[in-house]
């Protein structure tokens, strides 16, 4: 099998070192520098152009290109006869989503979006044992990180996350807990936000949100985010009729892990996960495992599919058009115009 990567940035350069564990793996960049430096620190054979690497018949393509750029990537590929692997999330606008859709279905080319926390030993664990907790009432997830430590050696202010033209903001960029929760929880149904840019760091997007999402199940749920916590902080508390799991993770190489569930009937805590130093490249090695399991015909239903994943860019992007259609409401204000 042969897989492309393109875009050798830092996220491009893990999938590439995790792709070539299955596969014959070939780079592209539309950078010459970024290009000749990772196929030389790497050893990978790289392309200088999209239309080069794609005249070699890469039977999949990884998109790991800024959000803005995913689709028309994306269409090159299937074009090329290659099923993709796109970095989440799917694109920063609906525009021509479902276009892409409709192409790989037409070629009969898969189309699968990265959420590698779907492979996270919390998320795993959360969703081997959500149906102890019985009836979900609901969710309440956290992701927060100091934007400026997220790329060490990197300038924070450049990254395609720090800025509203490449896609950028915590709500797209931090997507995996919209992905997980409408994974356990089934789809939402509606949604409220409140978002802002909330410190004085050089970016043009939101740098905090809080989330309410309701589920077609009945469940609901909350989510925080931000790129304002100084150490990396990542979680999830699950609560029904029969129980809590909570999932906590805290730090970032090393980065330590629990998951407990707390059974109302025994009155007592479980212990599910406890990890010291989480392996943070797992989760990703296993879903391009599972990625080339599906390119091979098989399929794998941990894997986020382009339906799935257009589902949650939907969701995000309507909590962040609410946070900007609506005000919030005046304490001082409240009762004068009821």
């Amino acid at each position: 099998m042969k897989i492309l990567v393109v875009g050798c940035g830092s996220i491009g350069r893990r999938h590439a070192v995790n792709a070539r564990n299955f596969a014959d793996v070939s780079l592209t960049d539309i950078d010459s520098n970024t290009l000749g430096k990772a196929s030389n620190d790497l050893g990978i054979r790289g392309f200088k152009t999209l239309e080069d690497a794609l005249s070699n018949h890469p039977d999949a393509v990884v998109v790991a290109t800024p959000h803005h750029n995913h689709l028309e990537v994306s269409s090159a590929a299937i074009n090329a006869g290659s099923h993709v692997l796109i970095e989440k999330p799917i694109s920063n606008s609906l525009d021509g989503v479902e276009n892409l859709l409709t192409l790989a279905k037409k070629q009969d080319r898969r189309v699968h979006v990265v959420c590698n926390m779907r492979f996270h030993p919390g998320v795993s664990a959360i969703r081997d044992h959500l149906a102890d907790v019985g009836h979900v009432y609901f969710a309440r997830a956290q992701y927060g990180n100091w934007l400026p430590s997220m790329r060490p050696g990197a300038d924070y202010s450049q990254l395609y996350c720090a800025r509203k033209e490449t896609g950028g903001g915590v709500i797209l960029d931090a997507i995996h807990e919209i992905d997980y929760l409408q994974w356990l929880l089934g789809p939402a149904d509606s949604t409220m936000c409140h978002a802002d840019k909330l410190s004085n760091l050089d970016v043009d997007v939101e740098d905090y949100a809080a989330i309410v999402l309701v589920h077609t199940g009945g469940a609901k749920s909350e989510i925080h985010l931000d790129y304002l916590q100084k150490i990396k902080m990542r979680g999830c508390v699950i609560a029904g009729e029969h129980g809590t799991l909570i999932w906590q993770s805290e730090g970032k190489k090393p980065e330590k892990c629990t998951v407990r569930f707390y059974k109302e009937s025994t009155a007592q805590f479980t212990t599910l996960v406890d990890l010291d130093d989480v392996d943070l490249n797992e989760p990703y090695r296993k879903m391009m495992e599972s990625f080339v399991a599906s390119v091979s015909g098989k399929d794998i239903p941990d894997l986020l599919g382009g339906k799935e994943a257009l589902i949650d860019l939907k969701v995000a992007l309507a909590a962040k058009l609410f946070s900007e259609k609506h005000r919030t409401m005046k304490i001082d204000n409240f009762g004068e115009n009821r």
